[in-house]
């Protein structure tokens, strides 16, 4: 029995609800894949969220959406969450949402330090810490190299110091690719954080990422699914029927699990704000991924369109 869009976003991906619908949907293809950390062994869910949308400020109706969408990812067992001080409000939002809901314990919470100075990271990454009143973040960036290696530095000695577990370099920007290899060469990293989507940027799968893999760095992926309009262009065609192949069911899906399907990605971070977006994108790392084969007849696909 196929499980149709809109039974599976009524079913709320709830393991229970869709052995309800269907009992011969097994336990084990409703659970959210997970992948090892190469430093540590550590495994996490390969959906996480990312939220540079998130800084609304004090507007509760735009909480309360958020928080909405929070609530459903921590039930569909998403742990990892981006953010940055630079995103606006959103660490501040998420800090007062995720101690509303309670689920701080169970999160894998990542943060960045991203100003062009020493002084002003040293004073971010100590807001950081209040805004979550916490006292260990699992995983510290440094975003988009920014005064990189004064900030790496600062990252080395709070990890070795217990605040931090693991420390990253991130970056969206190809003309970085270049200083990202040597960092991934050179600094003893945890993480890299970079870009990949079917839509528009594929060049990261060709070096950088198996680099990393090779190095034993967990490579986390933003911006899967490309810039603007690409859903809109995708929104003119139908999705192709070869894609119930890997078991994807909408063009989120098939966008997410290309970028899953690449050899030494560890996760992807999509946005999203409203619980629909949650279920569908959760689905994004559930069952199949694209072989090879399929991988190449998604590129070919997207780039007659």
């Amino acid at each position: 029995m196929t499980i149709s869009r809109r039974l599976f976003t009524q079913a709320g991906l709830s393991t229970g609800a869709l052995l309800a619908v269907n009992p011969s949907y097994s336990a084990l293809e409703t659970q959210l894949i997970q992948r090892h950390i190469p430093s540590s062994g550590e495994a996490i869910p390969v959906i996480g969220v990312g939220t540079n949308r998130y800084g609304v400020g004090d507007d509760q109706n735009a909480r309360t959406t958020l928080k909405e969408a929070l609530k459903k990812f921590h039930e569909l067992g998403g742990t990892l969450i981006d953010t940055a001080p630079t995103y606006g409000s959103s660490e501040m939002v998420l800090g007062d949402l995720i101690k509303d809901l309670g689920i701080q314990k169970d999160l894998f919470l990542a943060s960045k330090v991203d100003s062009k100075n020493l002084a002003a990271n040293t004073a971010g990454y100590e807001q950081s810490f209040a805004r979550f009143n916490t006292q260990q973040f699992d995983l510290m960036q440094v975003h988009n190299f920014k005064d990189w290696q004064n900030s790496l530095a600062l990252l080395q000695d709070k990890k070795a110091a217990g605040e931090i577990r693991y420390i990253g370099m991130t970056t969206h920007m190809p003309s970085q690719y270049e200083l990202m290899e040597q960092a991934i060469k050179q600094q003893g990293l945890d993480f890299i954080q970079v870009n990949l989507s079917l839509a528009n940027q594929r060049t990261s799968s060709e070096q950088l990422i198996p680099m990393a893999a090779d190095q034993g760095v967990a490579v986390l992926i933003n911006r899967p699914f490309g810039g603007g309009g690409v859903f809109s262009k995708l929104g003119k065609t139908s999705l192709p029927s070869w894609s119930v192949e890997f078991d994807c069911e909408s063009w989120g899906q098939f966008l997410l699990k290309y970028v899953l399907s690449q050899p030494g990605v560890t996760a992807t971070i999509p946005g999203m704000t409203k619980v629909r977006h949650v279920v569908d994108n959760i689905k994004g790392g559930i069952g199949m991924m694209p072989s090879i084969a399929l991988r190449k007849r998604q590129e070919q696909f997207f780039d007659d369109l």
